[in-house]
């Protein structure tokens, strides 16, 4: 019988995945967390705990109206979680199938069929791997619908928020938030929010999408001597900053496009696939001691 939890490692660095909705449970290391498991809707929750990070695939965050139009035909999805909205894909709330597993290695996989009124059926990969204190998660999207449709990629971590907490992430414009947790209108960056030299994060409620970011991130927790690199290079174009101002954790989550981006020009950068194409994205954490740097 396939295990629902597996466990990544390579001394320094541990990894706890499960197969309920395709995500991570808990990471550590040298003994000390990077992620805040936080419950949500995702199946993982109810399952084995709480979440720390899960995949957000076919598409990320809300899809207002939980309909769009494309090529002249309206398309419609039933609301998937406690929101009203269509809310980060169904591959948080899934079994995944577990292809593979070693030591420092993970494949899982998810199948998506059709499920009306909604119109996409995909497959959906993700590979997992521990090596040289890094984990590095390549998450696959292929359409499998008889319609070309727009589809994207990212991952929502939740990491921990100390008052110390300082994030450092590059990015062109930035998006205010309006009713119904969906963004409003893009400027540029204001100066508490701007964290491409490096900020605290402040104590406020913040549920921001940015546009235009480099790929590059890094969180550090002095309280904890902890530092976390973040790679995501392209297609990761974007990320979303969520952080409610009485929550211990703070979500950076890269995305491959923007936010009810159906909705948006150019369809906020998700990529319209045929049948058989395929949409691939790679993140990399690197955790390291800030006391090692000195």
């Amino acid at each position: 019988m396939t295990a629902d939890v597996l466990q990544l490692g390579n001394g320094a660095l541990s990894i706890e995945l499960s197969r309920f909705g395709g995500s991570i449970l808990s990471g550590s290391y040298c003994g000390i967390p990077l992620f805040r498991p936080a419950r949500t809707d995702g199946l993982a929750s109810r399952r084995h705990g709480a979440e720390a990070s899960f995949p957000l695939v076919p598409f990320g965050n809300r899809l207002e109206g939980n309909s769009f139009i494309l090529s002249g035909h309206r398309f419609a999805l039933a609301p998937n979680a406690s929101d009203p909205c269509y809310l980060h894909g169904d591959g948080w709330l899934a079994a995944w199938e577990v292809v593979s597993h070693s030591e420092t290695e993970a494949c899982l996989r998810y199948e998506h069929g059709a499920v009306a009124p909604g119109p996409y059926a995909y497959d959906a990969v993700q590979h997992f791997r521990v090596a040289a204190d890094r984990l590095s998660l390549t998450l696959s999207v292929t359409n499998r619908s008889a319609f070309a449709l727009p589809m994207g990629l990212g991952h929502h971590p939740f990491f921990p928020k100390p008052a110390g907490t300082r994030l450092t992430a590059k990015a062109d414009r930035f998006w205010t938030e309006r009713a119904g947790h969906l963004p409003d209108q893009s400027g540029p960056i204001p100066g508490d929010l701007d964290f491409a030299g490096g900020n605290r994060i402040p104590p406020h409620w913040l549920n921001n999408a940015y546009e235009g970011w480099d790929g590059k991130a890094i969180v550090e927790w002095p309280e904890l001597d902890l530092c976390l690199e973040i790679a995501a290079p392209a297609p990761f174009r974007h990320f979303m900053l969520y952080a409610p101002e009485d929550a211990d954790f703070l979500c950076f989550e890269p995305m491959t496009h923007l936010p009810n981006g159906h909705h948006l020009p150019h369809l906020g950068g998700l990529s319209v696939l045929d049948n058989g194409q395929s949409l691939v994205a790679t993140m990399t954490l690197s955790p390291r001691l800030i006391s090692q740097e000195r």
